[in-house]
């Protein structure tokens, strides 16, 4: 049960820098840069690029056609690793 705890704890830690990350890549503010790391902890990382354009973040289009851009890049380098 620890170990669980751990884990969960490691992962959204986890998420937070991914999130944290993004939000410098595409200059997303404090609010929106919550509600990412959010998404990403309910749902993960891949599903939420999947998603993206069904979730309702309230970003302009210029941030979403960033995210976009960045689930290109993502898909990509997971086809080159042999993970798509």
């Amino acid at each position: 049960m620890e170990d669980e705890m751990n884990l969960e704890k490691s992962r959204n830690a986890e998420y937070k820098k991914c999130a944290a990350l993004l939000s410098l890549l595409v200059g997303l503010d404090a609010d929106t840069e919550e509600r990412v790391c959010g998404c990403f902890q309910n749902m993960g990382i891949n599903n939420f690029f999947l998603h993206l354009e069904s979730l309702e973040l309230g970003l302009s289009q210029e941030t979403y056609e960033k995210l976009k851009s960045l689930r290109i890049i993502i898909e990509v380098f997971g086809e080159e690793r042999g993970q798509a």
